[in-house]
């Protein structure tokens, strides 16, 4: 067999050390694009939690909240006072988060999201162990579930009185392990357990159209809108007045952030003699004042056609083969009649309302799905028609659901961007 003869590989040279990284460019060089993240500011406060003889604080919290708070990408980052350190065999920290769901029919199910254990001091292991300890864990971004990795859902519940219950739970658990009476097989244990919210920080990828008038900016920017349109169904033995278009208009993104005002525009179009059924006047009795009856004893009083806006939440959850959902309004819209155009042509009939939405101050996270759970938003639109007296107006009400997202910040804008020289 013939021996194969190698080459002598070269002598490896050692790189020079990487620089220090700055994100603000050299004299020589521009920023052509930069994504720039929210600006806020790390706290400063701390959160104690006190048990027994041992203290553990938290760094980088918010004075005065009731329980820490930790986004992507954090360290769970404290101290440990602990009295007697001289007593103390071991100290260990654990992580842990659940995901919990309860149906009637199906019962309870929990899936683990994190479970880590640490021991972070033992005796005749390490150095003797002082009245102050540090401590720091980074927060993992993913868990496992059924072979596949998912992103960890936020800190979420929705109510144990209500069908399904969901519960997604996050806790550290610190344990002092120490002596009694300078016996060692005789051991006592201080525990504190501190439950944390995880709220994972993201924003939209484009702003919401700053300007509010949405006849001006749907001409001049289409695309800064996305329309969903559905017909108005007529009820049956009635005549057919010809079609009704409903059209909801809402920012295109449809990523929004918990904080925004989401503009919205609702239109109605068709047909002169749809819309006059649609818009039937109606004579309503209502009483008057014997000096004020006219001879007829009735006043007549116009019915509007109800139009409603608002946030929708959609829960689901999948248990041993049953699915469950819960549907609960988490914003609802302002919505105002708009009157016609100065200059618009008879031939164009519609009509349209206008509006802003938000969501409610008690919200705290966006949507997500994680394991046998999904949690969607929606913007949905109901149509009702003017209730009639005598009879019924020959079109149905209608409900309109479109998609969307919620983040927990705001888009922000690059304001101090120069383009390239060239």
């Amino acid at each position: 067999m013939v021996e194969l003869q190698y080459a002598a590989l070269p002598l490896y040279t050692p790189s020079e050390p990487l620089p220090k990284y700055s994100c603000q460019p050299s004299c020589n060089e521009n920023t052509l694009q930069h994504s720039p993240l929210r600006a806020r500011t790390i706290p400063t406060g701390t959160y104690t939690r006190r048990s027994g003889k041992i203290t553990v604080t938290l760094f980088e919290q918010e004075d005065g909240v009731d329980m820490p708070v930790y986004h992507r990408c954090n360290h769970i980052s404290g101290l440990l006072l602990i009295e007697c350190p001289e007593k103390v065999t071991r100290v260990t920290m654990k992580i842990q988060g659940k995901l919990k769901t309860i149906t009637s029919q199906t019962g309870s199910k929990s899936i683990q999201l994190i479970n880590v254990f640490h021991t972070l001091w033992r005796k005749g292991e390490s150095e003797e162990l002082s009245s102050c300890f540090p401590f720091s864990y980074l927060l993992p971004n993913t868990f496992i579930h059924e072979g596949a990795e998912h992103p960890l859902p936020p800190t979420f519940r929705i109510d144990q009185t209500s069908t399904p219950f969901l519960r997604v739970l996050y806790s550290i658990n610190i344990c002092v392990s120490s002596t009694r009476h300078n016996m060692e097989f005789l051991t006592k244990s201080d525990n504190v357990k501190i439950f944390f919210k995880y709220y994972p920080r993201s924003r939209p990828h484009r702003p919401i159209l700053p300007s509010p008038h949405f006849f001006s900016t749907v001409k001049t920017s289409p695309e800064e809108w996305y329309q969903a349109s559905s017909a108005l169904k007529t009820r049956k033995l009635k005549p057919d007045f010809g079609p009704i278009y409903c059209h909801l208009f809402i920012p295109s993104a449809r990523v929004y952030g918990l904080a925004d005002r989401i503009p919205f525009h609702v239109q109605l179009n068709g047909p002169l003699d749809a819309l006059q059924q649609f818009l039937m006047p109606q004579l309503v009795n209502v009483s008057m004042p014997s000096t004020m009856q006219n001879p007829h004893g009735t006043c007549p009083q116009r019915i509007k056609p109800l139009v409603v806006v608002s946030l929708v939440r959609q829960s689901k959850t999948e248990t041993r083969g049953s699915k469950f959902q819960k549907n609960q309004t988490i914003g609802q819209g302002e919505v105002q009649e708009l009157p016609p155009l100065i200059c618009e042509s008879r031939d164009a009939i519609h009509l349209d309302w206008g509006g802003e939405i938000q969501v409610n101050e008690d919200v705290e996270v966006g949507g997500f799905v994680a394991g046998n759970i999904s949690v969607r938003d929606f913007i949905s639109l109901v149509l009702e028609p003017p209730a009639a007296n005598d009879q019924a107006c020959p079109y149905l009400c209608l409900r309109m659901s479109v998609p969307i997202r919620l983040v927990t910040d705001s888009y922000v804008e690059v304001i101090d961007y120069e383009p390239p020289l060239e």
